[in-house]
């Protein structure tokens, strides 16, 4: 069960390591722009890969789109900038690599966070769009079923006992209602 209460109002998120961030609550269409971020991404990715491969040149710097377990990493790591993006209002804590001030709230400067501090960019993940503080919030006690179908609980039915007589070698008589 889920409850459909989520934040109206802009909130702040203490993702580790000194750093915050104020975001928009996470609605549809924050996770919907941020879909099509990573897209426009990926198909930008496709276009130099298929251009190289077209023009014969085997470049170590272009991303390998056709191995899925390097597309599948590159599609999240642009849906979790685009909704960085879509959805961080301000933050506290990132600083410019060489000066002693903030860096500006930039698409590259969310880019150059999530990509080299994957431990931020997780908290950021986990807290703004996980599943597992739903769940967390919510003080749900029954978990999935090894096989995943339905919440296991405590048996209510006592083991039957094994009957001797089965079906088969009842009479007909005793089987006929009144």
């Amino acid at each position: 069960m889920l409850r459909l209460k989520i934040p109206k109002e802009p909130y702040w998120l203490e993702l580790g390591y000194g750093v915050r961030v104020k975001v928009k609550p996470c609605t549809s269409t924050v996770f919907y722009e941020a879909k099509a971020y990573m897209n426009s991404k990926l198909a930008e990715l496709a276009k130099v890969y298929q251009a190289n491969k077209a023009a014969g040149i085997s470049c170590n710097t272009a991303a390998d789109i056709e191995n899925p377990v390097k597309r599948e990493a590159m599609a999240d790591k642009f849906l979790l900038i685009g909704l960085g993006i879509a959805g961080i209002l301000e933050w506290d804590g990132v600083m410019e690599a060489n000066e002693d001030k903030p860096a500006p709230l930039t698409e590259s400067k969310i880019d150059e966070l999530f990509s080299n501090f994957w431990a931020v960019a997780e908290n950021f993940r986990h807290q703004y769009c996980g599943l597992q503080e739903v769940l967390a919030a919510e003080k749900n006690a029954y978990t999935p079923a090894p096989n995943g179908t339905s919440a296991m609980g405590e048996p209510t039915a006592t083991v039957a006992e094994n009957s001797k007589t089965s079906a088969r070698s009842t009479s007909a008589d005793t089987l006929r209602q009144p």
